[in-house]
């Protein structure tokens, strides 16, 4: 009896040991936009996603795997396991239905979050086209934004047409600037970077002051690789909230900033 209840305890461990080992996979894919998002992803050099998950890399010992791709591909390759996660999504109950968010008390945490960001209107400067908190007003034509962002569903429950046909935020700017557009949702510090930086928006365009919505941005999971390595996901998310406080992160947010 001795030796079968010794044996049944060392079967157990085993199993606990095996179940532990399951629980670290040998990589993990993730996807991101593949067109700039200016500070957090950037063609022409690392972004501050990228910085962070590099940190979160190493404080983890997991290895990930990080590839651009158009973000409503990204978020279809997540939906059909294709690829394991994405970043940086913001909330969206359609997005839920196939990807898990770091959560506390049913809601996502912003406490585990990527970054904050936002988006606002941008109209041609002069133009009375303007969002004052809660409607649009003056718009009497599309509304300029990219292909399978969020923002897109606050300009519809608004009752305004989209146009989002153009795939980075410079080319929705140049439809501005054409007037094909009446104004551009763009996310805030992507917007505000390409008007600084491009001359041919200088002095042409500018941000309309209130906000169209700020919102944390997070990295997510599809719901079977979360279901496979719950505990992978939850130490990165966890190592994310650590890092993005840590005085490593905000040395090398500081020094990007200086470039």
């Amino acid at each position: 009896m001795k030796k079968t209840a010794l044996l049944l305890v060392v079967l157990s461990s085993l199993m606990t040991v095996s179940a532990m080992a399951e629980d670290k996979p040998a990589s993990i894919k993730l996807c991101f936009e593949g067109e700039d998002i200016y500070p957090w992803v950037m063609k022409s050099k690392k972004g501050l996603n990228i910085i962070m998950l590099e940190m979160v890399a190493k404080k983890t010992n997991l290895k990930l795997d990080m590839s651009p791709l158009p973000w409503k591909r990204c978020l279809n390759d997540v939906q059909s396991g294709g690829m394991d996660g994405a970043f940086a999504a913001s909330y969206k109950p359609d997005r839920a239905e196939f990807a898990v968010y770091p959560s506390k008390d049913g809601k996502p945490d912003p406490a585990k979050r990527m970054m904050l960001d936002s988006y606002s209107l941008y109209r041609l400067k002069g133009s009375n086209v303007n969002w004052d908190g809660s409607k649009f007003q003056n718009v009497t034509s599309a509304i300029g934004t990219q292909p399978g962002y969020s923002v897109i569903d606050l300009l519809k429950q608004n009752g305004v047409q989209v146009d989002d046909g153009a795939k980075t935020a410079d080319d929705t700017l140049r439809k501005l600037i054409s007037n094909r557009v009446a104004g551009a949702a763009l996310m805030t510090l992507e917007g505000d970077n390409s008007i600084a930086t491009n001359s041919e928006f200088t002095g042409k365009v500018e941000r309309v002051p209130t906000p169209l919505v700020e919102k944390p941005y997070f990295l997510i999971f599809g719901k079977g690789y979360q279901a496979k390595y719950p505990g992978a996901v939850t130490q990165l998310w966890d190592a994310i909230a650590s890092v993005r406080e840590s005085p490593e992160y905000k040395q090398a947010e500081a020094a990007f900033f200086k470039r």
